[in-house]
């Protein structure tokens, strides 16, 4: 009878260590579950901090864009353009967005990206993109990354500090695009540029940001566009204003293009009526010899002389394709503006039939920017 009890008590002391382990085991899972998942929450606070930017530094505010763009997660590069959106055909597009922190005096200018850069020029140049990124007047340029490729995405922010809210009045933001030479002796090239005066954008005052897609465009200096070299001869009895191209000098170099194809073209326009004719084309020069005569019939009348508006503009055919081939002008007429155009025309009007000579500084083309605002998401930095 003892030992029947002894070997039961034994059994049961047995099944009990046999509990004991297996809640044991069981407890010492739990253990790593625990531990597993505090590391990986603390990986992921940890990863958050990283990449994420303290939100005490700046102000939230309302979002406003010229037109529509994705966030900056959703920033399309080259291989996801959409086949139903035509591709820029001009020297491309910049995507960007400006934001004013009022309390630390701070504007934020965030760079995103680049779509068809330099259009269907130089299409055989592969391009190192770079931006120029600089307040005028006088603001101090910041470089971006160089990028490979005509489409490319930056996604970089710059900061200017001391910028008040009366600064915005006089500041302008200019953006300038480069391809980065290959050999260090030569100069980078401009494939194009935007200005943007922060004058005309009020939403910057009330801290929202202002998303932007500007086409860039090829801006020459308007100092040094070059002088062109005329003559000109009225014919009463012939009825006929002849116009001698004799020469172009000191053309600017087309940026990406290099040295322009010149092509000079003359628009006349009297009574509403318009005629326009132009020049051979002298290929790769910043210097062309024309002494070409390009001959209207016109009417003689001092009534229909005094209406008459001439335009004799100059163009580098290697930058058509771009959308924009204009290096300057000339007026002479109702249109002049120069003394030398008003003196030219005048010795023509007043002395039939003797030529006139006159050299003139070509003059850019004066355009107003079209600016359209929408509505877009709130952002903060």
């Amino acid at each position: 009878m003892s030992a029947r009890v002894l070997r039961v008590s034994a059994r049961v002391s047995v099944c009990q260590r046999g509990f004991v382990w297996a809640y044991a085991w069981i407890y010492v899972c739990a253990s790593v579950g625990l531990c597993v998942s505090l590391i990986n929450s603390s990986d992921v606070e940890e990863q958050g901090t990283t990449h994420r930017t303290d939100s005490l530094l700046y102000e939230q505010g309302e979002c406003i864009s010229y037109s529509s763009i994705p966030e900056k997660s959703t920033v399309r590069t080259s291989s996801s353009w959409p086949e139903n959106e035509p591709r820029p055909t001009g020297l491309g597009l910049i995507h960007c967005s400006l934001q004013h922190f009022p309390i630390r005096k701070r504007l934020r200018v965030s760079l995103l990206k680049a779509e068809g850069l330099a259009g269907k020029l130089k299409p055989e140049l592969e391009i190192h993109a770079f931006c120029k990124v600089s307040l005028m007047p006088g603001g101090k340029s910041q470089n971006s990354i160089v990028k490979r490729g005509r489409d490319v995405v930056f996604n970089q922010e710059f900061f200017f500090d001391n910028i008040s809210v009366e600064d915005l009045n006089e500041n302008c933001l200019a953006i300038t695009v480069y391809h980065q030479s290959p050999q260090k002796l030569q100069k980078n090239v401009i494939i194009g540029d935007l200005y943007v005066s922060l004058k005309n954008l009020s939403e910057l005052r009330s801290k929202k940001e202002v998303k932007i897609i500007e086409e860039l465009k090829y801006r020459i200096n308007s100092k040094k566009l070059g002088k062109l070299c005329i003559a000109s001869c009225l014919e009463k009895n012939a009825s006929r204003l002849t116009i001698n191209i004799i020469k172009v000098e000191d053309l600017p170099k087309g940026g990406i293009t290099g040295p322009p194809d010149i092509c000079v073209r003359v628009c006349l326009t009297q009574n509403n009526v318009t005629q326009t004719k132009q020049s051979r084309v002298i290929k790769g020069t910043c210097n062309a010899t024309y002494k070409e005569a390009i001959m209207f019939l016109v009417k003689t009348k001092a009534a229909d002389l005094n209406d008459m508006k001439i335009t004799i503009s100059v163009h580098d055919l290697s930058r058509t394709i771009a959308g924009d081939d204009l290096i300057g002008s000339v007026y002479l007429g109702k249109s002049a503006v120069d003394k030398s155009e008003h003196e030219q025309w005048k010795n023509t009007i007043e002395n039939i039939g003797k030529e006139f000579k006159g050299t003139h500084l070509l003059k850019a083309r004066i355009e107003a920017p079209n600016v359209h605002v929408t509505e877009a998401t709130s952002d903060s930095e």
